[in-house]
Formats: C-alpha cells, structure tokens, sequence
C-alpha cells in the first residue's frame, strides 16, 4: 500500500486526519496535551462536578465531537484555501475530490450526531450554539485572504477550541471562568505565534524557551485578580500549572544550552 492510499484511509477516520495533517512530532502532541488537553480536563473536573473519571470520559468524547467538526475546517483549509493561497501550507500527499470530500463530511456528522444523542448534549442550546459559532468562525477564516483579518477569526477558532471539548461539562455559572482560561492560558499565546508565522509580527524573543514563563509571569495579577473577583479558584490553579509547564519548558531550553556550549 502507498503511502498516499494510506494516507487518505487514515484521514477518513475522526482524529485520524488530525493526526495526518497536525501532529508531525510527538513534541507536537506533547505541546497539545499540555497546554489545552489537561487544563481543559482539569476544568472540566474542578468545576464539573462529575469526578475525575467523568470529567476525563466526558472530554474523550466532548474532544472527538469537536474535532468532528473542526477536521472538516481543516480539510477545506488544506485542500482548497491553501491552494488560492501564496502562504498556504500543503499538509496533503493525496488529492481530495468531491467523493473524498463528501464521504469525509458525512463520517464526521455521522459520528458528531452519534455523541450528542448519546450523550443527550443534542438537547443543551449552548452546546448547539458553541458548535454553530465555530462553524462560523472556521467560515470566516477560510474565506477571508487576509492573514491580519484572519487574526480574529484564528482567536475565535482557538478559543473554541479549548473550551467546545468541555461546555457540556461545565455548568453555566462557571462558563464565564472557563472562557478566560481559554482565553489567557491557551489563545493568547497561539495569537502570538499565529502572527509570526504570517509575518505579521516580528518578536524574536518568542522563540526563547523562557518566553512563555515570561508571558504567564507577567500574567500573574490579572489572573489571582480575576480568581478573586469571581471566586473561581481554578483560574489560580491554571496559572499555578502554566507557570510550572513552561517553567520546565524554559528549564530544559536552558540546560540543552548549556550543554550545546560545553560542547563547542
């Protein structure tokens, strides 16, 4: 078997083409994990009330529903916005036609509708209107060809991201916390790195390894601010782990440094 027909029996499969087309490294699904999958999980337990065990099984499947969904952005994203695009990225070994095409979008509405029934979530208006805003966020940024337009749209997409895993789980009163976490621990930090990428931001620093430590530091008053004001304590325990996760991160730069200096 080719590694394109492969390719294209893989990326058929619900966060198989995420896999395909996103996570090339495992530092690259090391990075996912840590920085949205555990805080999101974590939220989800803290504030969820279903214990551990339910807040992570309520996330496997809040996750795969969303990524049903998301992966059908990312395909128009590869295989035609990234064509009319100088600057687009070409992830795709194979050719995407309109029977690929249709088949893929049907899989994932099939298994999209097969979670909510099951889980009952078909019946929450939010989570129907969370999925409708990144269905019309993932518009936007396919349609527009600017890439500072696009910024807007890129910020949407990453705060739904982290949190259309979990609004299910999360009762509406504690909404609002969990939309600033997505927000200053996940979004903020992606919206730096999407502008570099496009060019459209010039912070050489970003590639230190310290320089997320830097950020979630200086973050520090308005997150315990924000844990305050709205006695959400889970906001202080996400900037608690941030510090610790990129704390380690900028640890580890540093010593591969220093050992790539004694061995000059």
């Amino acid at each position: 078997m080719t590694t394109s027909s492969s390719s294209r029996l893989l990326g058929f499969v619900p966060f198989g083409y995420f896999v395909l087309t996103r996570v090339s490294r495992p530092k690259d699904l090391a990075y996912l994990v840590a920085s949205s999958w555990i805080p999101a999980i974590w939220l989800a337990f803290r504030l969820g009330g279903t214990g551990f065990g339910g807040a992570l099984a309520g996330f496997a499947l809040g996750y795969l529903a969303f990524l049903c969904v998301y992966e059908i952005g990312y395909l128009v994203n590869d295989s035609w916005d990234a064509a009319r695009s100088k600057s687009g990225r070409h992830r795709l070994n194979f050719r995407v036609g309109p029977s690929y095409a249709i088949a893929f979008v049907l899989i994932r509405l099939a298994c999209w509708g097969a979670i909510g029934w099951a889980t009952g979530w078909w019946t929450d208006p939010l989570w129907l209107g969370t999925y409708a805003l990144l269905v019309i966020a993932f518009c936007e940024h396919n349609l527009l060809a600017s890439a500072a337009l696009r910024l807007a749209s890129f910020v949407q997409l990453a705060v739904l991201r982290f949190l259309a895993p979990i609004v299910a789980l999360v009762p509406r009163e504690h909404i609002a916390a969990a939309l600033l976490c997505a927000v200053i621990f996940y979004a903020y930090l992606r919206a730096l790195s999407y502008l570099e990428s496009k060019d459209l931001l010039t912070m050489p620093e970003r590639r230190a390894s310290a320089f997320g430590f830097r950020q979630m530091l200086l973050l520090v008053p308005v997150s315990v601010a924000l844990a305050l004001v709205l006695k959400e304590p889970v906001i202080a325990e996400l900037l608690a782990y941030s510090l610790l996760i990129y704390g380690a991160w900028a640890a580890l730069g540093r010593g591969n440094a220093q050992n790539k200096e004694k061995n000059r």
